[in-house]
């Protein structure tokens, strides 16, 4: 109204008005969607680990792992859509909540001894990240716990990255300096896969800043075969050498 003179709301607004509520209605109607997480995947990464180049002048503490030890262990088996998106956590927080190792009890030994951890966390609680992070959002392929880790196992075994490097002539040393191509050349020889990932970090050595590679990635399809992996580094400069130490490395330092 205005000098008590009030005018009716036009056709033209008041359907604007209509339009404008229904717009608002769809969004709220499909904000859940838009929100809920995206579980799709088209392979694994199975990522294996060397200890002493990932432990050694590291930020974070190492804890002693079993004795024993001296190989590539299992970090984990990730459902992955590219090279930089997975889903994660699909059967929601609780899943960690509810995490119980007694349904695996005939592979805890070997659990114990090839999937260890070096944080001080513990196996027990790295293993439930592992599972409810990304057990839980490969289940259309492994679909229990069970599952899940027996494979992984399984595959350590199949697909042993000490050998393939061994037989490459890429074997633990302080002072030796391989390539990636040498690398390269393992992975085809022993897995047949043109790439797989590579993780690298760089520390302060005698001489100036040296790189060391400590995870490998070799990827699999959903019939859980190798296949060649999206992306080659994830980290790593592969212009420049890189070291694999010795575990007497971290034993030194622990």
């Amino acid at each position: 109204c205005a000098g008590g003179t009030c005018y009716k709301s036009s056709g033209i607004n008041a359907e604007y008005g209509e339009f404008t509520m229904l717009v608002l209605f769809l969004v709220l109607l499909l904000t859940p969607c838009l929100l809920a997480t995206d579980d799709s995947y088209n392979y694994f990464d199975f990522v294996r680990q060397w200890s002493p180049n990932s432990c050694y002048k590291s930020s974070h503490k190492c804890i002693h792992l079993p004795q024993g030890i001296n190989y590539w262990t299992i970090h984990g088996l990730w459902p992955s859509k590219d090279a930089s998106h997975y889903p994660s956590d699909c059967a929601g927080g609780t899943c960690y909540n509810h995490f119980n190792m007694s349904t695996v009890p005939d592979l805890l030994d070997e659990m114990t001894m090839h999937w260890p951890t070096d944080y001080s966390g513990g196996n027990k609680k790295f293993w439930a990240h592992e599972y409810c992070k990304h057990g839980t959002c490969c289940t259309d392929v492994l679909p229990s716990m069970h599952e899940f880790f027996a494979t992984a196992l399984n595959r350590n075994k199949k697909l042993d990255v000490d050998v393939a490097l061994k037989r490459a002539g890429i074997v633990p040393d302080l002072n030796k300096p391989y390539t990636f191509d040498q690398l390269d050349g393992a992975m085809k020889t022993s897995f047949g896969v043109n790439r797989a990932t590579y993780w690298c970090r760089f520390v302060k050595g005698d001489h100036g800043s040296i790189q060391l590679m400590f995870q490998i990635s070799v990827c699999l399809n959903k019939s859980l075969s190798p296949v060649d992996c999206p992306a080659e580094g994830k980290s790593c400069v592969t212009s420049k050498p890189f070291y694999l130490l010795p575990f007497s490395v971290i034993n030194a330092e622990q």
